[in-house]
């Protein structure tokens, strides 16, 4: 019987199958030419699964089910599928194709996963559509194994795993789970290759999100389960030369985005998210390269996870840009500027109420915490020079411009704790909202910038710094001009795009002035901690 450990242990080992018959080269052609191929298997892919507690521990075990089936390449140029004739119920089992021109020299790459796709010679092994619970890992614990001749068997104990299982514990109130898998594999001929596996300066409109909805909402603890491709999720290093000598930077993959949700996207009212692997996910989170641990199950305890309050799309402001007066873009850019359309969430990240700071995060960064030093930011990469950062955002030509972004991705905190519906704001949006009407106001208690009789946004009195808010004024790390602006919010974008550029170092934040409520840009040290307000993502943006 087919057997996962928890706790990231490997696939127990099983012996392998004689083959049940021994086929001579005139016993499987039929008329026409077809060849009737019979194959052994000796382990279980498209399964019935059901948990088990084997010696008193806790597992998964696994059985082959009437009607599964698998494709295998056919020296490397037809695919076939192979049937189950018997063994149903077994953890092996035998199979049949019906082809043409087998030998006794014929090689053949199977490739186990209910979810596998043919594409001409190729067979795909994607990760997307899973249903969460325990009987949906049958699509997705794909396993490529050889065989020869007419009589292949197929000894997928010692094949190539391409996927680690994930068993999450939820937290409570969950009914709808979002979740990005950002690769699948291709096998060809010759073997399995790891495609579309998005790095950071892709379109991250490319992430393919689905969503699993639960019958009802989760108890703490509740398992789900989740297949992902076993590649790296961490970082691939690439190096950089400028004038000041080589400077190395990660050039990070997307990982697992995991969004939990009170009711469906539309309409739910509580969430929150995390990057499996990211810091802080999970006791066994994959922190860096899976490529080796396929085959393996990991379990992920998110069940102490509060969901935080998150509006409904439908609760967003809508702002069409009229006018702008800005200098900081020219030309064909500031007309882009005059005709966005964007969509703003109505309080902040962390939020429950319009006038509410919610909470301070550093850029780049989808947690919070105590502390908002250089040394605690998780995106810092120190090289030659001090305050050098790691490369996470996504380069993006303008009209007039080039800057880079973080809006929809990994490093989006909007993004990840309140789903794909939303996304930080791009600096060219908060440009537009700053030419709006506006007037200073209190709501609550707290003092901010009311905009188009709309939008409140509250004056936090600075920035967070180390464990303290501190007066960016009289704070030079924060680069304000002492003329009393406080910082508000992060915007999606940064001003440089290389390491060369002595700014590299600063993402970019609006600045109201408390007493006018006029706006403008600081260029803010990303590992300091500010507040953060969303747009939702189907907003028009440069």
């Amino acid at each position: 019987m087919k057997k996962f450990l928890t706790a990231i242990a490997f696939i127990s080992t099983f012996c392998a199958c004689e083959k049940v018959k021994e086929v001579e080269p005139g016993d499987n052609t039929q008329s026409g030419g077809k060849q009737i191929i019979t194959a052994t298997v000796n382990v279980a892919s498209k399964l019935t699964y059901s948990e088990n507690t084997p010696g008193g521990g806790s597992g998964i075990s696994s059985v082959w089910a009437a009607g599964d089936k698998f494709y295998a390449i056919q020296d490397g140029s037809t695919v076939v599928t192979f049937n189950i004739v018997d063994g149903v119920g077994n953890t092996t089992a035998t199979f049949q194709a019906e082809t043409e021109g087998v030998t006794e020299l014929t090689e053949w790459k199977a490739v186990l996963g209910g979810h596998a796709s043919v594409h001409g010679t190729e067979i795909h092994c994607g990760f997307t559509d899973q249903g969460g619970v325990l009987s949906s890992l049958n699509n997705y614990n794909y396993v490529v194994a050889d065989g020869t001749g007419l009589t292949p068997n197929f000894d997928f104990e010692n094949g190539e795993k391409l996927t680690y299982l994930m068993r999450i514990k939820l937290p409570a109130g969950v009914k709808c789970i979002e979740y990005t898998c950002p690769a699948l594999f291709k096998v060809t001929g010759t073997g399995a290759e790891s495609t579309r596996a998005i790095g950071d300066n892709e379109a991250y409109a490319n992430m393919p999100t689905r969503t699993i909805t639960l019958a009802s909402a989760s108890s703490a603890g509740d398992p789900l389960y989740l297949a992902v491709p076993a590649v790296n999720h961490s970082h691939t290093f690439l190096t950089y030369e400028n004038s000041a000598g080589k400077h190395q930077y990660k050039n990070r993959q997307t990982g697992v985005i995991v969004t939990f949700l009170n009711d469906t996207s539309d309409d739910a009212t509580l969430s929150n998210g995390t990057v499996l692997g990211a810091e802080g996910a999970g006791n066994d989170a994959p922190k860096s390269d899976l490529t080796n641990k396929g085959g393996q199950i990991g379990t992920f305890d998110l069940s102490d996870m509060t969901l935080i309050k998150r509006p409904k799309p439908s609760d967003a402001v809508e702002v069409t840009s009229t006018n702008q007066s800005k200098t900081w873009y020219s030309g064909a850019m500031k007309d882009k500027a005059s005709k966005l359309t964007t969509y703003w969430a109505p309080f902040n990240v962390g939020a429950d109420n319009n006038y509410e700071l919610g909470e301070f995060y550093a850029y780049g960064e989808v947690s919070t915490k105590d502390n908002f030093t250089f040394s605690t930011h998780r995106n810092r990469h120190k090289a030659q020079e001090d305050n050098y950062y790691d490369v996470i955002a996504k380069e993006v030509t303008g009209t007039d411009i080039t800057y880079c972004t973080i809006a929809g991705s990994r490093y989006d905190v909007a993004r990840v704790k309140w789903g794909s519906a939303w996304r930080m704001a791009e600096a060219l949006e908060w440009h537009a909202l700053g030419q709006q009407t506006h007037s200073v106001t209190t709501l609550g208690g707290q003092q901010g910038v009311l905009y188009n009789s709309a939008i409140f946004l509250p004056y936090i009195g600075g920035v967070k710094i180390g464990t303290a808010i501190v007066n960016n004024k009289n704070d030079e790390s924060s680069n304000s001009n002492n003329s009393g602006y406080t910082p508000l919010s992060w915007s999606a974008s940064t001003i440089a795009v290389s390491q060369a550029n002595s700014a590299y170092k600063w993402g970019y934040s609006i600045d109201v002035q408390a007493s006018s409520g006029n706006e403008d840009w600081w260029n803010i040290a990303r590992c300091v901690g500010l507040p953060v307000r969303a747009v939702l993502s189907s907003s028009t943006r440069e």
